[in-house]
């Protein structure tokens, strides 16, 4: 059976644009025309990666670069920056984070409340140090010698040892340090020895952020846990953490550094409630506030939420505790809620009112809110003074 060019041309566009076809008139040799009507215009479509993607390309590490990445906003060295690889400048970021994201767990390095006070950077790691400091958030002092209580220092030293070479980093915030080992290999960085943490005595409470190590993947075993030098503790807690193949991450899914913060600023959040012992029966209620986010992921409080917060530090007093309770959803769990419950902690603490008299209460299932709700909850605040004190 002689199938007809136009069935075949008309079938082919159907397939192609999904659109109706019609006879048109007949052309010179008498075959029939068919006109193709509302044929969709075909636009390019550009697929934007997260900015991050251009500096972990590991096909061509260098193409595409921004230096940007790892400079500080202010104050960086550039020419320092731009002379170092890209792969090197991602493993010095990956030990920043790792060390940084123990400082701010410890209670008198918060970042809402701390000022750090930091020189012009000179090499790499110190302008990789710096930025990674601004992105945990701190406030950063910028100051031409070591002036400053909370003064930054930081070192790199490689080592020649049996077990090949061993670079050793170390960041220091005043007395507070925090040093760890780490080894190279075709895969990348990876720890190799506990980290060491001096100048607090709060250093076993540390969790360590080691999933940015393990999404490299690899075939090896890397030991974990806090040491804390000088210190008449029990022995330390230490395991061992596998890397596999398999454990190899896309560089565009792998954990965002700021994510690793959040995760450290709510781990250091959740201890200090979870060492809190307050019994709410002792103390006076004397107002209450309720705070409205303007969506579910925002944790900007808006000009109208700090007033309020504001207003309710104004009758603070030594020995006063603010419940919050931010969680009020319809299965009683909510990581965002919690999020902002932490967020309006951090505005108390940025007020210097203390961690121990804020109180974040367990999120409690509400049967108010149905299941599908997805607005916002709002934060409930109340002030508590102790009786003695009325």
């Amino acid at each position: 059976m002689k199938i007809s060019t136009q069935l075949l041309t008309w079938g082919l566009m159907t397939l192609l644009y999904g659109c109706a076809t019609d006879e048109g008139p007949s052309n010179s040799a008498g075959e029939t025309n068919f006109r193709i009507d509302k044929i969709s215009t075909l636009k390019p479509v550009t697929i934007r990666l997260p900015e991050e993607f251009n500096a972990q390309n590991p096909s061509n590490p260098n193409s595409g670069r921004n230096d940007a990445l790892f400079l500080p906003r202010l104050g960086g060295n550039a020419a320092v920056v731009a002379a170092t690889s890209v792969p090197e400048l991602l493993q010095l970021r990956l030990v920043a984070t790792d060390l940084v994201a123990a400082l701010v767990q410890l209670p008198e390095l918060n970042p809402v409340s701390v000022t750090l006070q930091v020189s012009p950077p000179k090499t790499a790691f110190g302008n990789v140090v710096v930025r990674t400091l601004e992105e945990a958030g701190y406030g950063l002092q910028r100051v031409q010698d070591d002036a400053g209580l909370n003064y930054l220092s930081y070192k790199k030293r490689v080592a020649e040892t049996d077990a090949g070479p061993i670079n050793d980093y170390e960041i220091a915030v005043g007395v507070v340090r925090v040093q760890r080992e780490y080894v190279n290999n075709e895969k990348g960085i990876y720890p190799s020895s506990l980290m060491s943490v001096s100048g607090t005595r709060l250093g076993p409470d540390v969790e360590l952020a080691e999933d940015i190590f393990v999404e490299q993947g690899g075939a090896d075993v890397f030991i974990s846990g806090i040491d804390l030098p000088g210190q008449d503790t029990e022995v330390p807690k230490i395991k061992e953490v596998s890397v596999n193949d398999y454990d190899e991450t896309p560089v565009d899914r792998r954990t965002a550094q700021r994510q690793v913060f959040e995760q450290a600023r709510r781990r250091n959040s959740l201890a200090d409630l979870g060492n809190a012992a307050i019994d709410l029966n002792e103390f006076e209620r004397l107002r209450r506030a309720v705070l409205i986010f303007n969506d579910n992921q925002t944790r900007l409080m808006g000009v109208g939420n700090k007033q309020a917060v504001r207003l309710l530090v104004r009758e603070f007093e030594v020995g006063d505790v603010y419940e919050i309770t931010a969680c009020t959803d319809a299965d009683g769990s909510n990581d965002s809620a919690l999020a902002r419950g932490i967020r309006v902690e951090e505005e108390f603490i940025g007020h210097g009112v203390p961690v121990q008299s804020l109180l974040i209460a367990p999120c409690r299932r509400a049967d108010f809110r149905h299941p599908t709700d997805n607005s916002p909850s709002p934060v409930e605040i109340v002030h508590h003074r102790p009786l003695v004190n009325l």
